[in-house]
């Protein structure tokens, strides 16, 4: 059996989609500037993808001084700052795709791994999520399009979405659903 698996935030797979999102600024700036646009759906454009860079930049900031968050090894999962959960409390890990469909049309393969813990298990929040987790109500909307409150998505973190599934394949016998 081979060692544990442990998952850390990766400012280096967060750059592109800063980036993607700092091209679509670009773009509505461009749009407005030569009127292919109206100004007014311009400045909401910036507004609301400017937002959202600055939430990605402080996100790749934030993870480059970051320890660990996630440990996943024979006695279970860990969640840095909380005690190892037994693999028992957990009814299946699920891997979906962004939410909400309608927005992620273009998901650029971004996956979402969720593990859901047996009924009246409460399980952790990652560290790195707890700073979003304030914004008011993104806390109860995660938990309306994913299940739980222990989400990984790991385009932002150091391991694959594959590299996630066999190791909650190799340390327990959890079911693993979606793609």
């Amino acid at each position: 059996m081979s060692d544990a698996l442990v998952v850390s935030q990766s400012p280096r797979r967060q750059l592109p989609s800063v980036g993607f999102i700092a091209a679509i600024l670009c773009a509505y700036v461009l749009l407005g500037a030569f009127g292919v646009i109206s100004r007014w759906l311009m400045w909401v454009g910036v507004a609301v993808f400017g937002a959202v860079l600055l939430i990605g930049l402080y996100g790749a900031v934030r993870a480059r001084g970051a320890s660990w968050d996630l440990r996943l090894d024979l006695d279970g999962v860990t969640v840095r700052g909380y005690a190892t959960r037994p693999w028992s409390d957990f009814a299946e890990v699920r891997v979906t795709g962004m939410r909400p469909g309608w927005f992620f049309i273009v998901s650029l393969g971004y996956r979402v791994v969720a593990f859901i813990g047996e009924p009246g298990v409460e399980l952790p929040t990652l560290p790195s999520a707890k700073p979003f987790g304030r914004v008011g109500g993104s806390a109860r909307l995660r938990e309306r399009w994913y299940g739980p409150q222990l989400l990984l998505m790991p385009h932002a973190f150091d391991a694959s979405t594959q590299a996630i599934v066999d190791a909650v394949r190799r340390f327990s016998d959890v079911p693993v659903r979606g793609s």
